[in-house]
């Protein structure tokens, strides 16, 4: 058995022509058609080292720890033994990772990949996200022309939708215009003139025009991710191996365009970072082209890859295995609790149309303590309705509460240390940036007086 994990770095799911975005993206679409679709697919913990030591692990941040970036994300809580890759090369399969990710100093990311490939190295990237996805690829193909045969995780990381947006020219399309809607005026105009750390004076977004070619290029950096995800597909197929084989795509995180105070950046719950793609391929075509609506997380990859190669989970993951689920082993999840620890403290909980966010720290940023939003009426969480529905906010309350109970054992919370302390990895970077910023600002506007 192959099981092999597409893991596409900054994807939004509603830039996907399979979740009805109205540019094509016909690689993922073709497996899509080939899959099980799932639209209520969020990560349990953001951004990158949080949402990938989550999937490693198979436990949500408040349980291996991880919940930014930095040196509180170098090491894990979790047992070493029951790490993903661990489980699957003890039980004599072969674990395979083709990503950059690991020049991060963090072991955990490491521990038991019988074989892990950077091909930031090979291309001589001077940064570690700076290099095509086509190296991925390569270092893919290159490893699997030699593979003896046997059981198989093979992880393959692309950084291309992450930014700085560089995408290949060819790939920039110039014949649409984006579209923007999801940022009010009113969003905008706050946007523009804003000198924080992703506003528009840092992201060079200056109108709604700007704003378009920003989307314009991570269109084609999707466009240019799709191409490589056909490209492996493709290769699966000639050698005989798709079919039979079982394959995730999903993201880590998405990325805000406009969306909750911020600009080409991952740094709230808001829905531009915490929904996520997530499409399961089984062998043989089962379920293909299915659509499955229940609430599930990023992490669950854990549980289904090692149920695809007939291993059994460990007992102290959080996920669960999409196979049971969809084969009612498994009760669909009443509702969801997704945290971010990077440039804000917030939590959110996600409950049949509602969402509940609790602000531990705004950061440099305006969010009140909570929030909550009708994701139903309102797609674009722009408007706090707790005031009109206090019982729900209420409820939506007692689900965190129920939550942490069940997740903590009695152990403290994690993430209200780290908002209480305003410790959160990138609030020093953010302060930095938009001191700098205003600074530049004040000098700019002192000339134009003179």
């Amino acid at each position: 058995m192959k099981f092999i994990y597409f893991d596409i770095d900054t994807l939004r799911p509603d830039h996907l022509s399979c979740y009805g975005y109205g540019r094509s993206t016909p690689n993922m679409d073709a497996l899509a058609a080939d899959s099980v679709l799932f639209t209520n697919a969020y990560a349990s913990n953001t951004p990158c080292m949080p949402s990938r030591a989550s999937v490693f692990t198979g436990c949500f941040g408040l349980t291996n720890g991880v919940e930014t970036h930095g040196k509180a994300a170098l090491s894990v809580d979790t047992p070493p033994e029951t790490a993903l890759a661990r489980v699957i090369t003890w039980n004599k399969a072969q674990a395979v990772t083709v990503s950059s990710f690991g020049r991060h100093p963090a072991p955990w990311f490491y521990n038991g990949f019988s074989h892990v490939i950077d091909p930031s190295y090979r291309s001589r990237a001077e940064n570690f996200q700076r290099f095509s996805g086509s190296a991925v690829n390569e270092a893919a193909m290159e490893y699997l022309d030699g593979f003896k045969g046997g059981d198989l995780f093979l992880h393959l990381h692309y950084w291309d939708p992450h930014g700085p947006l560089t995408p290949p020219p060819e790939w920039i399309d110039y014949g649409y215009e984006p579209d923007t809607s999801g940022v009010s005026q009113k969003q905008l105009d706050g946007l523009t003139g804003s000198a924080l750390y992703r506003g528009g004076l840092h992201a060079n977004v200056h109108d709604r025009n700007d704003l378009a070619e920003l989307i314009r290029r991570y269109d084609a950096e999707i466009r240019y991710t799709d191409h490589l995800i056909g490209q492996m597909c493709a290769y699966l197929k000639e050698r005989g191996w798709y079919k039979d084989s079982v394959l995730v795509l999903s993201a880590d995180h998405g990325e805000q365009y406009g969306e909750a105070q911020m600009i080409l950046e991952h740094g709230t719950v808001h829905d531009s970072c915490i929904h996520i793609p997530l499409l399961l391929k089984l062998p043989n075509g089962e379920r293909a082209g299915t659509v499955c609506t229940d609430p599930v997380y990023g992490l669950d990859i854990a549980p289904t890859a090692v149920r695809a190669l007939g291993m059994k989970a460990p007992e102290n993951w959080d996920g669960i295995a999409l196979q049971d689920l969809l084969d009612k082993k498994e009760k669909p999840r009443a509702y969801l609790v997704c945290e971010h620890g990077l440039y804000t403290c917030q939590r959110a909980v996600l409950k049949e149309g509602w969402k509940l966010v609790h602000t531990f720290s705004p950061g440099i940023w305006d969010f009140p303590e909570f929030a909550l939003y009708n994701t139903e009426a309102d797609r674009t969480e722009s408007t706090d309705v707790k005031e009109r529905y206090p019982k729900k906010l209420e409820q939506m309350k007692r689900l965190e509460k129920e939550w942490l109970e069940q997740v903590l054992q009695g152990a403290p919370d994690r993430l209200a240390q780290l908002g209480a302390a305003d410790a959160q990895h990138g609030m020093q970077v953010a302060k930095r940036i938009t001191q700098q910023i205003r600074e530049q600002n004040n000098t700019l506007l002192g000339r134009a007086d003179r």
